[in-house]
């Protein structure tokens, strides 16, 4: 068995491979950098600019603190334009525009609350003075039905058909150009109302518990255009009243009707002698008063009154014959000074007092 062998193959040879290079980047050799790198870009550019104030900021600022002399709301206006501009822009001024409103809001507060104080100040003020004491500020008209508050004085007007204190009856015109003075305008509320009373009530009535009460201006309110007495009933014990006087009278009594015959007379000069002005009329009325007095205390010394009111009737009289006395000093007088003095005395001693206590136990209005 013959045995072949396997012929191997032949190879080309060819020439050998030269040694290898190391990689650029291998640590035989330095690196290799490629081309130089351009120049750098542009420099950053610097931070934006810080932004402005915003000016209705400022505005709103400063007219919230001077308010009152550059008017109330502008400074709230424009504090809540900055803060819609700052919102849109960034702007600065937030801070400014928030105290602006603040401030303004407070001014308008501040007045808002003087108004009002203002207002019921003025209703509350006693700017007329009523003939019973109280003081009290408004406009009535005759037939009008009012409260009266104890303690303010403040008055409210009421349906008559309903409880109320008072009710307006005359309203009677001051015809001065300038203040009279307090005297003077008491002296038309005592004479004109009364003569009011009698034209409004029913002719030969009594009203026993009502009273005749007046309001008057004083010097306030006399400079803001009052110039009028308003008259009006009241209840002689402070209680309500229901409906209008003149439906709540009842006939007058024989000893009613005496009193009140009696004294008539003497209230009528009295009316004339508070209307005097000169000394020739001053003490004219006080020469014709002393007769009329005569007649007044031997009218009420005529009698008899009953049980209940003589004690009360003697008290006047005894009254009656002190301002006797001192009228007929006033009728005497030669001089101004003398005749005050002597008118003066009548007044301290004209039974006002002794008189209420007689129209009390007659059941009459106390006049």
């Amino acid at each position: 068995m013959s045995t072949e062998h396997e012929q191997q193959p032949a190879y080309q040879n060819y020439p050998a491979m030269p040694p290898a290079q190391p990689a650029p980047w291998s640590p035989g050799m330095p690196p290799s950098y490629g081309m130089p790198a351009g120049p750098y870009g542009m420099p950053p550019s610097p931070y934006g600019m810080r932004p402005g104030v915003n000016g209705f900021a400022i505005a709103s600022l400063v007219l919230g603190i001077l308010a009152p002399f550059s008017g109330l709301v502008l400074g709230l206006v424009f504090g809540i334009i900055a803060l819609v501009g700052i919102r849109r822009t960034g702007e600065r001024g937030r801070g400014m525009a928030i105290t602006g409103i603040v401030l303004s809001s407070l001014w308008i507060l501040l007045v808002v609350a003087i108004v009002v104080f203002a207002v019921i100040a003025a209703a509350t003020d006693p700017t007329r003075t009523s003939s019973s004491g109280a003081n009290t500020s408004y406009n009535f008209k005759p037939g009008q039905c009012f409260d009266r508050d104890n303690t303010s004085k403040a008055v409210t007007v009421r349906d008559c058909g309903q409880p109320h204190d008072a009710e307006v009856f005359a309203v009677e015109p001051l015809s001065a150009t300038s203040f009279p003075g307090t005297a003077a305008v008491q002296a038309v509320g005592r004479s004109r109302c009364t003569a009011d009373s009698d034209q409004f009530l029913t002719p030969g009535m009594n009203y026993p518990d009502i009273e005749v009460l007046y309001l008057y201006p004083q010097q306030a309110s006399w400079t803001h255009g009052d110039r009028s007495v308003k008259c009006y009933f009241a209840n002689a014990t402070g209680a309500k009243m229901t409906g209008h006087v003149k439906d709540t009278g009842v006939p007058y009594n024989a000893d009613q009707k005496r009193y009140l015959d009696a004294v008539a007379p003497y209230n009528k000069i009295v009316d004339e002698e508070e209307n005097a002005e000169t000394f020739a009329e001053e003490h004219d009325v006080a020469v014709r008063s002393v007769p009329v007095v005569q007649q007044e205390i031997a009218a009420l010394q005529a009698g008899p009154w009953p049980a209940a009111v003589q004690p009360s009737v003697d008290k006047l009289v005894a009254a009656k014959q002190q301002e006797l006395a001192d009228r007929q000093r006033a009728a005497a007088a030669t001089d101004e000074d003398s005749l005050d003095d002597a008118l003066d005395d009548a007044d301290s001693h004209d039974g006002s007092v002794e008189a209420k206590a007689v129209r009390t136990a007659l059941h009459l209005p106390a006049g």
